[in-house]
C-alpha cells in the first residue's frame, strides 16, 4: 500500500496515511515526464495536470503540518509527560486517600525528588511505544534534541535558566553532574532545575525510544489491530480516570482554586488526544473489516 500525495510504503493493514490524512492505493500513479515529480489525479475518467501554483500550496501545507505535528509531539515529550506521570502514578495513592488513608510526602518524594525520574521515563516508554505504533510519526524520533540542547548548554556554562533556581546555582555547592543528574538539585531547597531542564530531557529521550523500539518490533502483519486500539484506549481512560480522582481529593483537602485550570490543562489534553487516537485506530479497523 502506498500514499499517493507522500509517496510513503505501509505494511498491509493500513487504509488511510496519518501524515497526509488520505487514503492508500495498491500502486503509485505513473510519474508525469520531464523534471518536475507530480502525480497524476484521475476525477471521472479525467487526468488532471497539477501546476506549479498548486504545487507550492502542497509542499507548503505540507510543511506546515510537519511542523505542527513536531511541535505537538516535542509538547508531549517535554511537557505532557512529566506533568501528567504523577498524575497517573498517583492513582494508587488517591484511592488509599479516599478510603481515609494518607500517602503523606511518600509520593511527593518518588515522583519530584528521585533522580532520573524513573516514573516519567517508564510513563514515556510506554507512551512513546503505543502512539509510535499507532501514529509511525517520524518526528517522535527526534523530540529529544531540543531538551538536550537546553541540557548541554545548562551543564556547560553553568547558568540556570529558571529564575526560581536561583537558591542553588550550579556548581556553586555541588558539582555540575550532581546538580543536573545527582542530589545536589531538590525541590525542597527551592531548587527546581532538575525539574525544569533534566526531566525534560529524560523524558522527551524515553518518549522517542519508546517510538523507535515500536516502529523496529511492529510484525510484518497488520500494524493496527484491536489489541493496539485497546492498549491506546486504556491509556487515555487511565489518563482521564487521574485527573478525575485527582481533582476530587484536591477538592475534599483544599477546595476548588482558579489555578486547578492551570494545572490539569496539559493532562486533560494529553487524555484527549491519545483517546482521539484510539478513535482513529478504530476507525481504521472499522474500514478493513
Amino acid at each position: 500500500m502506498f500514499c499517493p500525495e507522500c509517496r510513503a510504503e505501509f505494511r498491509p493493514g493500513f487504509i488511510r496515511c496519518a501524515d497526509c490524512d488520505v487514503d492508500l492505493v495498491q500502486e503509485l500513479p505513473v510519474e508525469l515526464s520531464g523534471t518536475e515529480k507530480t502525480l497524476q489525479r484521475t476525477w471521472s475518467r479525467r487526468t488532471e495536470r497539477p501546476t506549479q501554483d498548486s504545487n507550492e500550496r502542497f509542499r507548503t501545507k505540507s510543511l506546515t503540518k510537519s511542523a505542527l505535528t513536531f511541535g505537538l509531539h516535542q509538547f508531549i515529550g517535554m511537557y505532557g509527560i512529566p506533568y501528567t506521570a504523577p498524575l497517573v502514578f498517583s492513582l494508587a495513592f488517591k484511592f488509599l486517600f479516599l478510603f481515609g488513608h494518607n500517602y503523606g510526602k511518600t509520593f511527593f518524594s518518588i515522583v519530584s525528588e528521585l533522580p532520573y525520574f524513573p516514573v516519567q521515563i517508564i510513563f514515556a516508554l510506554i507512551l512513546g511505544w503505543l502512539l509510535g505504533r499507532a501514529l509511525r510519526h517520524r518526528s517522535i524520533v527526534w523530540v529529544w534534541v531540543l531538551p538536550m540542547a537546553i541540557l548541554c548548554y545548562s551543564l556547560v556554562t553553568a547558568r540556570v535558566l529558571i529564575p526560581t533556581s536561583v537558591f542553588a546555582r550550579a556548581g556553586v555547592f555541588h558539582s555540575r553532574f550532581s546538580h543536573y543528574f545527582g542530589w545536589g538539585c531538590q525541590p525542597a531547597a527551592h531548587c527546581l532545575d532538575q525539574l525544569l531542564i533534566t526531566m525534560p530531557f529524560y523524558s522527551s529521550l524515553a518518549y522517542s525510544v519508546g517510538a523507535i523500539l515500536a516502529r523496529r518490533l511492529a510484525r510484518s502483519g497488520h500494524a493496527t489491530s484491536w489489541k493496539l486500539f485497546l492498549a491506546v484506549m486504556s491509556a487515555g481512560s487511565i489518563i482521564i480516570l487521574s485527573i478525575a480522582i485527582d481533582l476530587i481529593t484536591s477538592l475534599r483537602q483544599t477546595g476548588w482554586h482558579s489555578t486547578y485550570w492551570l494545572v490539569l490543562a496539559t493532562p486533560v489534553g494529553l487524555g484527549t488526544y491519545v483517546l482521539y487516537v484510539a478513535s482513529t485506530i478504530r476507525r481504521q479497523l472499522i474500514c478493513t473489516v
